[in-house]
């Protein structure tokens, strides 16, 4: 990154940051909002906030709509802040009305920057692992007695919840990278993954705008934790080693300050080896595991207390969860968030784990634009897929974006050219207005369970869309019954 760039991002980054963090604090101070209603509230990071907002000493009244506006909270006059999601797009009928009564609105990371202004912002980002990451480093504080705030992608299963309103000095967040969320935050330390090609329509420079942007990023923490796998993050290390402090995890480069050796699952760390035992399998979970303790060595934090500590994590909802493992009698259902190549690639190796198991995978793709974006990658991933196993791709989700002529799933199949990946069309039910099935289970359960063979093993029910809600039907009965009371 040239000496340039670095001049002309430190100064827009310190502006941006002044001008949003001081207008956002003065506003709150000079006026104490009574009623705080929230757009998009059935989203993962908005319930974060909701839950800590709501435990704030003389916390103001919060009320809720989801986009499918059923169920909704009133719409009171009351109302004088409004905070939406990224899912909120400016054409809402309800975000229209409360911008023609004058009322402020923010986005999520405002709040969310808000809620963390009097403490060390961690913000793990980038392209893959930054939920895992996020929710592994929560529960470690926790049980480091650090009592952290925290506000994660996913749901902690120790925990039952996403967020905390912790007392500790550090407030541990995902820095979402795919509305440049995280170029908003003011991290003390970066956890940064790896950086790769998404969401290509809100970085119409490419690559090269979303490396400059987590350039900035990187250059604003006072501490930084990087996988140096990845050739961008391995120049920066090499360019700013001498002048920064920089902690460095890989699974290829043995000088790192953390070394692992996936297929062993052991890691070094200098020059002594250590194993770590976790709960839950995956390679990638390792890697991100080494990563998290990491970041608690970097901030000063007993390395082997920690690993201890982390041997007790009992993993995220939808991220390699264990949803049933007597499914027909004899079958280990998982469910799992994965919704990109990389992602599909690294739960594809994770079938090692499973040795002489035969293994089904169901796939919802997730958003027309990231499957025509990355549309060769999820060919090859699939084309990849292991011939002894069977893939099932469903219908791609819509979620908040609209159809695109000829980017479909049995167009995909097509493609791959596979015996052993195959097209599950669902049965006809109704849609919402954005062409989403509102019954998943009902259009396509069925038909998901007519293509298991008996001999399977091992399910996965994988993708970012409602998948989740099928994974849901295939628990156990008293889980289910559980988790509607």
């Amino acid at each position: 990154m040239s000496k340039k760039f670095l001049k002309r991002d430190k100064q827009s980054w310190t502006l941006d940051w002044f001008s949003f963090f001081s207008c956002r604090i003065l506003k709150v101070s000079e006026k104490k909002f009574k009623h705080v209603r929230f757009l998009g509230a059935e989203g993962i990071g908005m319930s974060g906030l909701i839950k800590i907002l709501s435990q704030f000493k003389n916390a103001p009244k919060i009320s809720k709509s989801d986009i499918a506006y059923k169920n909704n909270d009133p719409l009171d006059n009351d109302i004088d802040l409004v905070v939406r999601s990224t899912a909120i797009n400016d054409q809402d009928t309800e975000f229209q009305e409360l911008k023609n009564r004058n009322i402020d609105i923010w986005h999520r990371r405002d709040m969310l920057n808000f809620l963390s202004a009097t403490y060390k912002q961690i913000v793990v980002s980038g392209t893959h692992g930054k939920t895992t990451c996020s929710a592994m480093l929560s529960f470690l504080f926790k049980e480091l007695n650090l009592d952290p705030a925290f506000a994660v992608g996913g749901i902690l299963a120790n925990y039952d919840s996403n967020a905390c309103y912790g007392q500790g000095e550090y407030f541990i967040l995902e820095g979402d990278e795919s509305d440049k969320s995280f170029t908003h935050s003011k991290p003390h330390c970066a956890l940064v993954t790896c950086i790769e090609e998404d969401h290509l329509e809100n970085y119409p420079g490419g690559l090269q705008e979303i490396q400059e942007c987590f350039y900035g990023f990187l250059k604003s923490a006072a501490i930084k934790i990087i996988n140096i796998d990845d050739d961008f993050l391995y120049t920066y290390y090499l360019e700013n080693k001498d002048n920064e402090k920089i902690i460095t995890y890989s699974c290829k480069n043995k000088n790192a300050d953390f070394y692992i050796d996936v297929s062993s699952r052991y890691f070094y760390y200098k020059k002594q080896k250590y194993q770590l035992n976790l709960n839950f399998p995956g390679s990638h979970n390792f890697i991100n595991a080494v990563a998290v303790l990491a970041c608690s060595v970097g901030l000063e934090q007993d390395l082997e207390t920690a690993m201890k500590k982390m041997q007790n994590f009992a993993g995220i909802k939808r991220r390699f969860e264990l949803i049933n493992n007597n499914y027909r009698g004899a079958i280990t259902v998982f469910d799992d968030y994965a919704h990109h190549p990389t992602e599909i690639n690294a739960l594809i190796k994770s079938f090692a784990d499973f040795k002489d198991k035969k293994i089904v995978f169901v796939y919802q793709p997730h958003h027309p634009e990231r499957t025509k974006q990355l549309w060769h990658d999820f060919v090859s991933s699939f084309q990849n897929f292991p011939q002894e196993h069977l893939c099932l791709l469903l219908d791609i989700y819509i979620a908040r974006s609209k159809p695109i002529e000829g980017i479909n799933s049995e167009r995909l199949v097509q493609e791959i050219n596979k015996e052993n990946v195959i097209y599950i069309k669902a049965k006809e039910q109704e849609k919402n207005f954005q062409g989403n099935f509102l019954n998943i289970v009902d259009a396509l359960k069925e038909n998901i369970e007519a293509n298991i063979p008996k001999d399977t093993d091992v399910l996965f029910l994988v993708g970012a869309g409602n998948i989740g809600k099928i994974a849901e039907s295939f628990k156990p009965l008293k889980h289910k019954m559980e988790n509607e009371q």
